[in-house]
């Protein structure tokens, strides 16, 4: 009877060869035309309103520029121009992020095919790019995330193909890649920290880079990367500063029980976001160094970002989503070994994606198990576009809108029925993109509304005006009758320019 292969022989087993044909292509090309008709499906029944920070990016793309405040121009350049082609609506925003998603797929299909010389690998790693939580949910929005994503992986596969399959053209997609990952967010940036890191660390890499192929890469991200360099120049280099604050971090104040219970909750949270099946196989697969040299390079890499901010999570607070392109590698890695592993691990991978597809599904639509919108997740993503509107049919004909925070702005400036400027006005917030457009000290003599999600005026916003009336409050209420959030709103007439309050961090 033949022993079942564990995890213990992955390093001597070797893979199957690669036997890709055109029915993988096929079948991969079918399930790249259905899966932005499955968003769009997702989009219109789950009525998902934008995201602030969907909100946010696409007010950037309203006034194009070649960087911005937190972070690159590719974001914005991308919804100018499919909402140029096909119109302003939800959809038209996101439709980048849904393709950029399928181009995530297919460079994990073919990076795990050729790495482990089976086509096998390559569905495994699609499957695990579709079931994983911590990755379907931010292509179903257009933000930053699903564009490092894609870049992320293309400089992983490039890096492999340099080091491992001694491509040194590669190099310069490696470069392509992370200068394009910096048009989108500059986190991408701790890849080629860590590989260059490596490399100088290592005999046989300080004579890489004896050669000129590593430099032309880097020259090549420079170039792609210079526009955000030379609008940073002329903008106090606003964008670093901001990145500071993320790489140093500010320590929290809750105390030594208040810093573990934050550690505690990051690292639940990743196991959540990772679907908590996968990631046990995952872990059993991944805790010990893999012998190929290729291999090796990809767990490394992975670790070593994930290491980051497991340190920045000891000091300070870590948002769910900022490890995740520290997953793709892994993903890869895994994607290999599923098919070594025990049957029961096997059938444990398969529940758990399984589980994560029900789960991601009634976090989409909660009302199919009878949960309230209002308390599930995404609830973020719900009735904005009524309440706004709600509040412009109160307010009647104004010149411009006021917020004490950018998360309101974004969706104040898009569901309102005319464009208008909006301006932030708040007390004690950071700087964002409005601290670098024109200011409200333009609307002298005009009429405003200022909205927030508090039930009381600015001080400074009931001095700078003549006269203030308050609006009925506009709850944004569920079918089930819970409240999300209420927009309070105050019609200000003959705005007279003042001393405003200013941010204090960046």
């Amino acid at each position: 009877m033949n022993e079942p292969v564990t995890v213990s022989r992955l390093s001597v087993v070797k893979p199957a060869a690669c036997t890709a044909s055109r029915r993988d292509a096929g079948l991969l090309a079918i399930l790249l035309l259905l899966l932005p008709l499955l968003r769009l499906f997702i989009n219109q029944v789950g009525d998902f309103d934008l995201h602030f920070d969907e909100a946010q990016y696409w007010e950037w793309s309203q006034q194009l520029d070649w960087s911005y405040y937190s972070k690159g121009p590719l974001v914005a350049w991308l919804i100018a121009l499919s909402t140029a082609l096909f119109g302003q609506g939800e959809w038209q925003v996101r439709l980048f992020a849904w393709l950029a998603y399928d181009a995530f797929l297919v460079l994990l299909f073919v990076f795990a095919r050729q790495l482990w010389q089976s086509r096998r690998a390559g569905w495994w790693a699609v499957a695990l790019g579709l079931t994983t939580p911590l990755y379907f949910p931010l292509g179903q929005v257009m933000t930053t995330d699903v564009l490092l994503f894609v870049c992320w992986t293309w400089a992983l596969w490039a890096a492999w193909r340099v080091l491992d399959q001694r491509q040194a053209v590669a190099w310069y997609e490696l470069g392509a890649a992370v200068g394009l990952g910096s048009l989108t967010k500059l986190s991408i940036g701790l890849l080629p920290f860590f590989l260059g890191l490596g490399l100088l660390l290592t005999p046989a890499g300080r004579r890489e880079l004896r050669h000129w192929p590593p430099w032309g890469g880097v020259l090549l991200m420079l170039l792609l990367f210079s526009p955000v360099i030379l609008w940073n120049m002329g903008h106090d280099w606003v964008m670093f500063r901001h990145e500071q604050g993320h790489v140093v971090g500010v320590a929290d104040a809750a105390g030594a029980w208040g810093k573990l219970r934050e550690l505690l909750e990051f690292l639940a949270g990743q196991f959540l976001v990772l679907s908590p099946l996968v990631a046990a196989a995952l872990l059993h697969t991944q805790r010990r160094p893999p012998r190929p040299p290729g291999q090796r390079l990809l767990w490394g890499l992975s670790l070593a970002v994930l290491a980051l901010f497991l340190a920045k999570a000891t000091v300070s607070k870590v948002q769910l989503n900022w490890p995740a392109p520290a997953y793709i590698g892994l993903l890869i890695l895994f994607a290999g070994q599923i098919d070594l592993l025990h049957a029961r691990w096997r059938s444990l991978v398969v529940v758990g994606m399984a589980t994560s597809v029900l789960l991601v599904s009634i976090a989409l639509f909660p009302s199919l198990v009878g949960w309230s919108p209002a308390k599930a997740p995404f609830r973020d993503l719900r009735l904005w576009e009524q309440p706004v509107r709600d509040v412009a049919r109160q307010a009647g004909a104004v010149d411009f809108l006021m917020v004490p925070r950018y998360h309101l702005a974004g969706e104040l400036a898009f569901y309102w029925p005319t464009r208008v400027s909006v301006y932030l006005v708040g007390d004690g917030r950071r700087f964002s993109q409005h601290d670098l457009w024109p200011a409200i000290d333009r609307e002298a003599g005009r009429t405003g509304v200022y909205v927030t999600t508090e039930e009381r005026l600015s001080p400074w916003v009931q001095h700078a005006f003549t006269a203030c009336h308050a609006l009925r409050p506009t709850p944004a209420v569920t079918a089930d009758g819970r409240t999300i959030r209420t927009l309070h709103a105050w019609r200000c007439e003959n705005h007279e320019p003042s001393a405003r309050p200013t941010p204090k961090t960046y």
